[in-house]
């Protein structure tokens, strides 16, 4: 299956929430006072700058994540499912804080996830065909749809970058290899419900990808061999994509209609609500 082994991961917790939606550079610029000087009350140089407040203890609930840390290593050790769950569980609840707020450090994935499925929405309502035309790609009419959708990922998630923009990228190379591995044929020969279907493997793979990132990243130093790294990846691959598959074919429904705002609002949902499945399968479990 092959998703995240690469990934590092954050070495002190959680990634901050807000990194993902933040422009670059935000934050740098000296900010106004009030009337639109830069300067002090009489213009004539800097304005003093009131003392740093020592930082406030954080009360989110975000961050903790020894708990979901400890149950993931046990869960590699003895490959007890029911320990995966409870681990998921805390890291959504309490490492992140909750599945909203899970879902917004997804800030890549979200971003890839929106043009991914416009490009979806785009074929649903005037046909391959005529998508490849819009993207400059007629070249690769008839051509499979794994090596469509591998061209339209180097132009979404370039690699390089930041673990979360990684994590984007390898889902997305993840999904397309299994693509090509169920041989849908040709990409102007896709039908929506595998367009769906590939669209919901992005999203399994990406929400891995973050668990893994954050909570699994000495996942190479507990299992003995690669097979026994595999078998955990798929097991969790597998837990995944068996809370989440199933329960979000229902935000597709009448998607030529949505326009470019609708199809972000639907992939904020569908991230939320995926974490969301993900952690109450376990939220019984202390």
């Amino acid at each position: 299956m092959g998703t995240s082994k690469g990934y590092g991961g954050a070495p002190s917790g959680l990634v901050p929430s807000w990194i993902d939606d933040t422009a670059p550079g935000a934050g740098s610029a000296p900010a106004a006072t009030p009337g639109g000087a830069a300067g002090g009350s009489d213009g004539s140089g800097p304005a003093p700058q009131p003392p740093i407040p020592p930082s406030a203890p954080d009360t989110s609930s975000a961050g903790g994540l020894s708990g979901a840390k400890g149950n993931f290593t046990r869960f590699v050790r003895s490959g007890d499912s029911e320990t995966l769950r409870r681990s998921v569980s805390q890291y959504v609840r309490n490492g992140a804080g909750s599945a909203g707020k899970a879902a917004k450090r997804m800030g890549a994935s979200r971003s890839v996830g929106k043009r991914l499925l416009q490009v979806i929405r785009d074929i649903d309502r005037v046909g391959a065909a005529e998508v490849l035309q819009k993207l400059n790609l007629t070249h690769l009419a008839g051509r499979p749809a794994a090596e469509v959708f591998i061209v339209l990922l180097e132009g979404m998630c370039p690699p390089g970058g930041r673990v979360d923009e990684a994590i984007a990228r390898q889902a997305l190379l993840d999904a397309v290899a299994h693509l090509a591995e169920i041989e849908t044929g040709t990409f102007e020969e896709m039908t929506a419900q595998q367009l769906s279907e590939f669209f919901m493997d992005f999203v399994i793979r990406t929400i891995e990808g973050r668990v893994i990132a954050d909570i699994g990243k000495h996942i190479v130093d507990a299992p003995e061999s690669v097979v026994e790294v595999e078998g955990v990846m798929d097991q969790l691959h597998d837990f995944v994509a068996g809370c989440v598959h199933g329960h979000l074919s229902e935000h597709f429904d009448g998607i030529s209609q949505k326009n470019d705002q609708e199809v972000s609002a639907i992939v904020e949902t569908i991230y939320e609500a995926s974490f969301e499945l993900v952690s109450s399968t376990a939220g019984d479990l202390q």
